[in-house]
């Protein structure tokens, strides 16, 4: 049986990335560490000696395009402050971005990526020299449901474990206690759940028990009320003729229910429980 840690991962054939990857001369990745390069060598390392600066970059590519007042950026970094010294920390945080990101910028040159208008509103032209990985999340899974809708169920498997090799990873793990980032977050919590059940439903119906057992016990990692994953992994037991396996896991899943929500299981976990009773 495979284990949660030993999933497939996409064959090299099956590895698809957006295609500005191979071209982008800066990447950005928000999954595991926070990290950023140009040319294939780490930027703004071995340290950022402004925390803010670095804050202010992952809101700038999450919302590449998009406008922002001073307040608002100025609100969005610094709070529990007045907006005369927010405002003030704002623009001293920019200016350390822009160098950052264009070195050899003279001073006197507008950045090529943190843009203002007359207005005094800013954002930031991401063109083709960038690429994030949380545009390959999308563009991964828009060829996963390519894959499916053309009956390509192998492919669309490889597809998905690639994206669970980034979800995995954790969305910006250092960043946990931002507020400001928590509605991306939760998007991409909520994402990896919704991925691991399909996948999962796509080994079940291939026939591949052992990797449907394996996404069952990442999403109850996850999510632990999951009952789709829990049925998942009683089917498998029953099917391999490990009925105690099967019946312990129902009790243990009703026992939890019971102790940390008090509640029951619904209608179709018991009458599974019975079915499995009957039969044996």
């Amino acid at each position: 049986m495979t284990t949660p840690h030993e999933m497939p991962i996409a064959s090299a054939e099956e590895e698809a990335h957006h295609p500005l990857r191979a071209r982008a001369c800066y990447k950005a990745y928000f999954f595991g560490p926070f990290r950023v390069t140009f040319n294939e060598q780490p930027l703004g390392e071995p340290r950022w000696r402004r925390n803010k600066a670095k804050m202010l970059l992952k809101w700038f590519l999450l919302n590449s395009g998009d406008l922002f007042s001073v307040e608002q950026l100025g609100n969005l970094l610094w709070p529990n402050v007045s907006m005369k010294t927010a405002v003030a920390n704002l623009h001293v945080t920019i200016h350390y971005l822009r160098h950052v990101l264009e070195p050899e910028l003279p001073p006197s040159h507008s950045s090529t990526f943190i843009r203002r208008n007359r207005h005094n509103y800013y954002w930031f032209e991401f063109n083709d020299v960038w690429w994030t990985d949380v545009l390959d999340i999308q563009y991964l899974s828009t060829l996963r449901k390519e894959a499916e809708r053309s009956g390509d169920i192998s492919r669309a498997i490889a597809l998905s474990n690639q994206l669970v090799s980034y979800y995995s990873l954790e969305f910006l793990p250092e960043d946990i206690y931002e507020d400001i980032f928590l509605p991306y977050r939760r998007q991409h919590d909520y994402a990896y759940t919704q991925l691991l059940e399909h996948l999962m439903q796509l080994y079940t119906q291939t026939n591949q028990f052992g990797d449907a057992l394996s996404c069952a016990l990442r999403i109850l990692a996850v999510d632990p009320y999951n009952e789709n994953a829990v049925k998942t992994m009683v089917h498998t037991y029953v099917l391999q003729g490990n009925t105690i396996s099967a019946l312990r896991q129902l009790d243990d899943f009703q026992r939890f229910l019971k102790e940390d929500m008090g509640i029951e299981p619904g209608k179709e976990i018991l009458a599974l429980r019975n079915t499995i009773l009957q039969a044996h």
